[in-house]
């Protein structure tokens, strides 16, 4: 318990003097040297000039207590057990400021800021973040690694992935069990990958995170490592195996009764069917996962759009049609991602091509450039120079041709 920094809080916050605090106790020198940590004071001096303050000391037995539930808030956090976590986190949460003066504060505050960027309150997050930064010249080892790792993790729900490396391999230099210790790492370095379209890397940990989630029998993350590899596992071609994983996950999450691991099932299912051609299965799935989502939401006009470009891929236009008219009105930002999607499989659904091209090359195409949606840039690139070929000069095609040369060398780029 560091009782000097406990003293001076308290004086501060009563907005006492040195001089009045000590009255009748000690010297102001004295004081002084305590609340610096420059002099141990004996026990009857701190309990004399606490008492005075009216602040109790907490028991040594109550560390004891709140070390034992941050490591159980950690661990249900590892485990993505939100309802045991949010428990645990509103019982620590009351005790932040009593934690402060002890030698279990740093890791009291990672902790916190874990438990935040877990139930994705970022604001929060950041503000945490900011705390640690100031304290992190005074960590033990052990805290510098939990704060690092746990870095790492906030970079990636800000999107700084590279950054989130650069962490990772930071932290593992100094501890290279950090798979031991941290039994996420793996997965969430096979998750970056996966973000920045390293496949292969990203199916290789996450073929390493679920052996070490089987041995801690942290069954939802193997579930959940289990639907990345298989996303991985479709991006490569590899679409039985990926169907396997699916179908397994799909049950598991039916027995398990979780709603959210049976969710993501139901949508990657009929992204796998879409990429194995077997479109009316895709279609299925789809439309059960969209019965369970909230309507009018940008989650749900995507996969109206997913269900639209399966419908006509079998020539099913006039539906297709149909949904997308229905659906598209609903939208009222033009310069959303869903709008343009769905705006543009409508053009495509009606065989408006001259509408749809100059669409693609104003709207679409900058977007998805922007964005590096690899697989719709090649679709719609090739289709606008199908365009072009037929309707336009040697001069417009050859500067589409340019453009295009130059949007896949900077794909290429981007998957180095």
């Amino acid at each position: 318990m560091d009782y000097g920094m406990m003293i001076f809080h308290h004086r501060k916050k009563l907005g006492w003097t040195q001089e009045k605090l000590c009255e009748g106790i000690c010297s102001v020198s004295h004081l002084s040297k305590i609340e610096n940590g420059t002099k141990e004071a004996g026990i009857e001096t701190i309990e004399l000039l606490l008492k005075k303050m009216r602040v109790e000391i907490d028991a040594n037995d109550s560390i004891d207590e709140v070390t034992g539930q941050l490591k159980r808030l950690w661990n249900s956090i590892e485990r993505a057990d939100y309802d045991s976590s949010k428990i645990l986190f509103e019982e620590l949460i009351g005790k932040e400021e009593s934690i402060n003066y002890t030698n279990i504060s740093n890791d009291f505050c990672i902790t916190i800021w874990r438990y935040y960027i877990f139930v994705e309150d970022l604001k929060m997050a950041k503000k945490k973040w900011k705390q640690l930064e100031v304290k992190k010249k005074k960590f033990s080892q052990y805290e510098t690694i939990k704060y690092l790792f746990t870095l790492s993790i906030y970079y990636i729900k800000e999107k700084r992935y590279n950054d989130s490396l650069l962490v990772m391999d930071e932290v593992q230099e100094i501890t290279p069990n950090l798979e031991i210790d941290f039994q996420e790492y793996c997965f969430y370095r096979a998750l970056v990958y996966s973000f920045i379209n390293q496949t292969s890397l990203s199916m290789y940990f996450c073929n390493k995170a679920i052996p070490i989630f089987l041995q801690n029998n942290n069954i939802k993350r193997i579930l959940d490592a289990k639907m990345l590899l298989s996303l991985q596992l479709i991006k490569s071609k590899l679409l039985d195996r990926a169907e396997q994983f699916l179908i397994e996950i799909l049950d598991s999450s039916v027995i398990l009764s979780d709603k959210t691991i049976h969710m993501s099932a139901l949508h990657n299912l009929g992204y796998l069917y879409y990429h194995s051609n077997q479109h009316k299965k895709a279609i299925k799935y789809y439309q059960e996962y969209l019965s369970n989502i909230q309507e009018d939401t940008e989650e749900y006009f995507l996969v109206i759009s997913n269900i639209a470009n399966n419908m006509m891929i079998i020539n099913d236009y006039e539906t297709a049609t149909k949904l997308l008219c229905k659906n598209l009105s609903k939208i009222k930002d033009k310069s959303s991602a869903s709008f343009i999607r769905m705006k543009v499989l409508l053009l495509e659904a009606k065989k408006d091509e001259a509408n749809l091209v100059t669409y693609l090359r104003e709207v679409g195409l900058p977007l998805w450039a922007q964005t590096n949606d690899h697989e719709k840039l090649i679709k719609y690139y090739d289709l606008v120079t199908e365009y072009y070929e037929k309707h336009e000069s040697l001069e417009k095609q050859n500067m589409l041709y340019k453009e295009y040369n130059s949007t896949l060398l900077k794909m290429i780029e981007s998957r180095k």
